[in-house]
């Protein structure tokens, strides 16, 4: 089961609102996401958003005409995003609270993209990310696009030594299973999340039906030099963008991102 408690009680702590805005290292998660999603979606597609947070995702499309069903299993988030469609009176989409383990509201090949930006990295046992999975294989169009994000363990463990907050064996080790269920991590979003490979993700994405058709390390190493990246000119940002969107699918750039994306289609 999902420890829904666990999640509620880390998303009131984060400011979720402007997570993906507040630095440029956040913000190269965003634009990077946005650029790969851009290739393989067509005009106004049909989309759905799992784990839509406060609607980052789900906002932008959208607000560029495309039919969104944001959904969200914290029910805060869910009332954000409602907040926002509101006081922009925007048309196009539609708020649900929904487990990503569980659509059977949503019917087969519904939608031409479905978005898992969040729930995978929250699922900490095969068998509720595979559930996940192959729902979204599920409601997603034959020809449709489903793109999933997921945590690499190297990044998150380099970022607990760089903070000062080691881990004990017990915890290394748990951290190889595949079912991770610990809930005495020195960080507390070590108790919601999964961590893994770029190799295990793929395997695991194959085993339900799916062919990668774009793996992309997001963010890169950034976030471990803050300083220097918050520095850059626009100019200097733009210039940094269009070197990363070429590079950023290179294994060795998927292997130290703190985030990784898998664009994926039905097979």
């Amino acid at each position: 089961m999902i420890d829904v408690s666990l999640i509620d009680k880390h998303y009131e702590s984060v400011p979720e609102a402007t997570r993906l805005q507040r630095s440029r290292s956040s913000k190269l998660e965003f634009d990077t996401t946005l650029h790969f999603l851009d290739k393989y979606l067509s005009p106004r597609a049909t989309l759905l958003e799992l784990g839509a947070g406060h609607g980052a995702y789900s906002l932008h499309f959208a607000r560029r005409g495309h039919r969104v069903l944001a959904t969200d299993l914290v029910s805060a988030n869910v009332e954000a995003i409602l907040d926002h469609v509101e006081r922009e009176g925007l048309g196009t989409i539609q708020v649900r609270k929904a487990d990503a383990t569980r659509l059977e509201s949503l019917s087969d090949w519904e939608f031409q993209g479905v978005l898992c930006l969040g729930p995978y990295y929250h699922l900490r046992t095969r068998e509720l990310r595979r559930r996940c999975l192959l729902e979204c294989r599920r409601v997603v169009h034959e020809r449709g696009i489903v793109a999933v994000s997921y945590l690499n363990r190297a990044f998150a463990i380099s970022q607990l030594l760089k903070k000062g907050v080691p881990l004990t064996k017990g915890h290394y080790d748990s951290l190889l299973t595949l079912d991770d269920t610990r809930t005495d991590y020195p960080d507390p979003f070590f108790n919601i999340a999964h961590f893994t490979t770029p190799e295990a993700v793929e395997a695991e994405v194959r085993s339900c039906g799916f062919e990668v058709v774009e793996h992309v390390g997001v963010d890169g190493v950034y976030e471990h030099f803050s300083e220097a990246f918050e520095g850059l000119t626009d100019e200097g940002y733009r210039d940094f963008l269009a070197f990363h969107f070429k590079t950023c699918s290179q294994p060795s750039q998927r292997g130290t991102s703190n985030h990784g994306l898998v664009i994926l289609k039905k097979v």
